[in-house]
């Protein structure tokens, strides 16, 4: 590829679906170049090192999921519509990933823990967004009147956010997405108290 532009996107395309399913330490720069038919020359003559290939990589994660999640977000007039619609995205999300391999948040988290300092600071930033989010529907749905006043949002956004990730976490190690529609009952009856 001659345009240095789309080698990069490439690159990053093609070497996120690896990143998420073997983890980013297990991932070699011979499976980018496997995936990507391209040398290891030219792979450095984009990225500085693997790490930076990473960090692309999670990067174009976070924005698939999070692009998805605003387009049926959006789509909702009310916000405990607006949260239902949340919580059915995410139902689904389970068994059919936008991603190969799962939630790019939660399988960056457990291996960027303790060994990766960057990739940590990624995901708490795309946990932090989506809490903001989570918030920012429920002050507007109370200060519109859908949504009774005297939330306390930002334990709402969390408790909320916490059960919909242990739920796809779960459901992930469990095969299925029985365990995540258990909590999807939970979750419903949540946004129902919420209701003004």
């Amino acid at each position: 590829m001659r345009n240095p532009e789309l080698t990069r996107e490439l690159i990053i395309s093609r070497s996120l679906p690896i990143f998420n399913t073997k983890g980013y330490h297990a991932t070699s720069l011979s499976d980018i170049t496997k995936a990507t038919g391209i040398t290891k020359g030219a792979i450095y003559g984009n990225f500085k090192n693997k790490d930076e290939v990473a960090f692309a990589a999670f990067d174009l994660a976070h924005q698939i999921v999070m692009d998805k999640l605003a387009t049926i977000i959006r789509q909702q007039p009310t916000a405990p519509e607006k949260l239902q619609a949340i919580v059915d995205y995410f139902a689904e999300y389970v068994l059919n990933p936008p991603i190969a391999g799962g939630c790019p948040i939660l399988n960056t988290s457990v291996e960027a823990d303790d060994n990766h300092p960057v990739l940590r600071a990624k995901v708490i930033r795309s946990i932090a967004m989506i809490k903001e989010g989570i918030s920012k529907i429920v002050y507007r749905g109370i200060s519109e009147g859908q949504l009774k006043p005297g939330i306390d949002i930002e334990a709402f956004a969390l408790t909320f956010y916490a059960i919909i990730d242990g739920g796809i976490l779960i459901s992930r190690a469990e095969g299925d997405n029985r365990s995540f529609l258990i909590l999807r009952k939970s979750l419903i009856r949540m946004i129902d108290e919420l209701k003004a």
